[in-house]
């Protein structure tokens, strides 16, 4: 399978490691990220305009369009905003929709397993609402969990927001509702979001909580990654 792949700006940045390991494992599925050339940054939520986030979105579809009509999108916020923007024209899916998919698991070698440790999927306030936009696949990363062999923990607080869209305005507020998170959840936390990820890591206590992406422990699976979880 070949998709159009758009990483948005955090992969490039803060998450560089989540793009790293997402390439990693769908090499390994033998599936082709191509990345859309000369893509631009969606807005996310910052910008203002609405309709302005979706004209910038529009344009990357546009721009990935002669690659493949199935655009791969990691990060929440683009996902969501060229999901909106789509039409009827492509299909938008996050790796989430693919990785928790059985077939996908015949394809995958795995070398080890996750010896029954419990896990909090933290998905933040993106990926699992509006309906309309949010993912299609049911409980994806409780299924990619239980397949490497953990335990799902304390997912009640799997759609909790963590407030970073205001991490660089109002750091105690993030920091009141990242503890909440983190007081809800397992020692081990994973997420698929740069941005929760960043917040769960800044105010977690190493001794506390482990914050980790879905990808690490996939790439730990496959003999691929070295990590620390709690036992």
């Amino acid at each position: 399978m070949t998709y159009s792949y758009f990483p948005g700006c955090s992969l490039k940045g803060t998450a560089k490691g989540l793009e790293e390991g997402l390439v990693k494992i769908f090499s390994a599925l033998g599936d082709k990220l191509v990345e859309i050339p000369e893509w631009n940054c969606c807005g996310a939520f910052e910008f203002g305009a609405k309709e302005k986030i979706l004209a910038l979105s529009s344009v990357n579809i546009e721009k990935g369009r002669g690659i493949s009509e199935v655009f791969l999108v990691p990060c929440p916020a683009c996902f969501r905003n060229l999901k909106e923007a789509k039409g009827t024209a492509v299909s938008i899916l996050h790796p989430l929709e693919v990785l928790s998919r059985p077939p996908v698991w015949d394809r995958l070698n795995t070398k080890r397993d996750l010896k029954g440790v419990p896990f909090t999927p933290y998905y933040g306030c993106i990926l699992l609402r509006p309906k309309e936009f949010a993912l299609q696949a049911d409980e994806p990363m409780e299924e990619v969990i239980l397949r490497l062999g953990g335990k799902i923990g304390a997912s009640q607080v799997k759609s909790q927001c963590c407030g970073g869209n205001l991490f660089f305005k109002e750091l105690e507020v993030v920091k009141r509702l990242a503890n909440k998170v983190l007081d809800g959840a397992e020692r081990n936390v994973v997420t698929f979001c740069p941005l929760c990820y960043l917040v769960l890591r800044t105010f977690s206590n190493r001794d506390g909580h482990r914050i980790f992406y879905l990808t690490d422990l996939i790439l730990y699976a496959m003999g691929e990654e070295e990590i620390e979880f709690f036992l």
